[in-house]
């Protein structure tokens, strides 16, 4: 399990690996102490982002000779992007880990030694930047303002394009991190296949999105299909938020059977569909301060759950307004656009749906026989009812 990769300790500073050479595998040293001082599980998580920053770095200006300028570039470019979020996705593989280990303990409450809080931080750290990478590639294809609050990295004077080469050097270096840290377990090729596998899904799923509209040309709101929402939700956000972490839970725990991976997607398709919607919801009602930005779903033209939901109940007059008015940069016109989802009651079909999904998620628990229940109760509690 995550305990594995030598023995830890020693010499070294913290985070460096003892040898400069790629032998350094099994002596990796993790800053122990600091995680045992550390409160919550998103402090502990923390101290094991300056580490791993670090090996990057290095790994950079040692392994590859990189000058400076550019290792310093490096740098900015990770404290800007792979930080700053909410880290939900990364701290739920803690989470997960914890839920796994106290099952495998037959009830006793687990705590998980510092060490394996490094191994899996490290994890939980590699989904957060496979979640930069997405995000920095994001933003330039949608033509975004603002992201967490701050200008988004391509709107940087200095960066500009060269943010779509930021983003894979994002990529590139999860696959850097998981070598470094698990090249060495039996397990090591599934972990990475499994993040190959779900940033393919992610990719899938941001094409479906992308082209759920025509190239300049006029707007086509007959390709806002249930279906095609569903799917778009499935393959872009419910794979890497939900299923990667509870997958890499069950991986480094040693789960093989097959039917407990597909149960795993199963539900996590399902709080994935709630989880999207919640944010098209919250795009268009939550409050900016909140949600660290300003929505504009309805301005974009996004195949969003409003919309689909709006068109089912649109008589001939108001698919003529929603026509007239979506999917343009104009404030006249998206008010518009808010104005008939409120005539429309979409509000009230949100608070509808999300009972019912809840209701739903609750009926698919009782299912789960391979894996403990917990490790889905809590990413529900995470998200059921949130405001950002």
């Amino acid at each position: 399990g995550l305990a594995g990769g030598g023995g830890g300790g020693g010499g070294g500073k913290p985070g460096k690996l003892k040898d400069e050479g790629g032998e350094g595998r099994d002596k990796m040293v993790y800053p122990l102490e600091k995680i045992e001082q550390a409160k919550t599980d998103k402090e502990k998580f923390m101290v094991m982002f300056e580490t791993l920053k670090q090996q990057m770095l290095h790994h950079m200006s040692k392994t590859h000779s990189m000058p400076p300028a550019a290792v310093s570039w490096a740098s900015a470019m990770i404290d800007y992007n792979v930080v700053g979020g909410k880290l939900n996705r990364g701290i739920t593989v803690l989470a997960v880990q914890r839920t796994l280990k106290a099952a495998q303990a037959k009830g006793g409450k687990a705590r998980l030694t510092a060490r394996e809080v490094a191994r899996a931080s490290v994890l939980g750290w590699s989904i957060e930047w496979l979640q930069a990478f997405f995000l920095v590639a994001d933003d330039v294809m949608d033509d975004s303002q603002t992201r967490r609050g701050q200008p988004c990295w391509y709107k940087r004077p200095e960066v500009g394009m060269i943010a779509i080469n930021d983003a894979f050097l994002l990529e590139s270096f999860i696959y850097t991190i998981l070598e470094m840290h698990f090249g060495g377990e039996e397990y090591y090729g599934r972990l990475r296949d499994l993040f190959l596998e779900v940033t393919q899904q992610t990719v899938f799923g941001q094409l479906l999105d992308l082209t759920s509209q025509p190239q300049g040309g006029p707007i086509d709101l007959n390709r806002f299909t249930e279906e095609r929402y569903k799917m778009i939700v499935k393959y872009k956000t419910a794979f890497y938020t939900f299923y990667l972490p509870v997958a890499i839970g069950m991986i480094t725990s040693g789960v093989t059977n097959p039917k407990a991976y597909e149960g795993a997607k199963e539900i996590c398709c399902i709080m994935g569909e709630y989880f999207q919607i919640q944010d098209d919801y919250l795009d268009c009602y939550g409050l900016p301060a909140d949600i660290g930005k300003v929505g504009t779903d309805i301005q974009d033209n996004k195949c969003s759950w409003l919309v689909v939901q709006a068109l089912k109940k649109v008589d001939v007059r108001q698919r003529k307004i929603l026509e007239a008015n979506y999917g343009q940069w104009d404030e006249k016109k998206v008010k518009k656009v808010k104005q008939l989802y409120e005539e429309l009651g979409i509000e009230q079909m949100f608070k509808d749906y999300e009972e019912e999904s809840y209701l739903q998620i609750q009926a698919e628990l009782e299912k789960v026989t391979e894996l403990p229940k917990e490790v889905f109760e809590l990413l529900l509690k995470k998200i059921y009812k949130r405001s950002k």
